[in-house]
């Protein structure tokens, strides 16, 4: 007799970060467009670095550079990405965090 075993998958991950940690009801407005382009450059899974332009961004996304810069910043307030590289003018890497869950509040 076989034995299936389950092996979770990339969806199975995001799912768990945006419904079961509670993220989906803090992330506001456009963030939640970026914040998936930044996990699909990723390859779909935590714990890695992205290496993205802004430009990268703006033309995934079809939003505006001020748009993208203000999801960036509140997705790095949740923990959700954390920016790697601080150098103005420069492509940044972001870090696709694995967060832990929210705290009721």
């Amino acid at each position: 007799m076989a034995v299936v075993t389950y092996e979770p998958t990339r969806t199975d991950w995001v799912q768990s970060v945006l419904f079961d940690r509670g993220y989906l009801s803090k992330i506001r407005g456009e963030a939640i467009k970026v914040y998936l382009v930044v996990i699909e450059a990723g390859g779909g899974e935590p714990d890695r670095s992205v290496t993205i332009s802004l430009n990268q961004l703006t033309t995934r996304t079809r939003l505006s550079t001020p748009t993208v810069i203000d999801s960036l910043g509140q997705l790095e307030e949740l923990g959700l990405v954390v920016s790697t590289t601080r150098q103005r003018g420069k492509v940044k890497t972001y870090y696709i965090a694995d967060p832990p869950a929210l705290t009721a509040g």
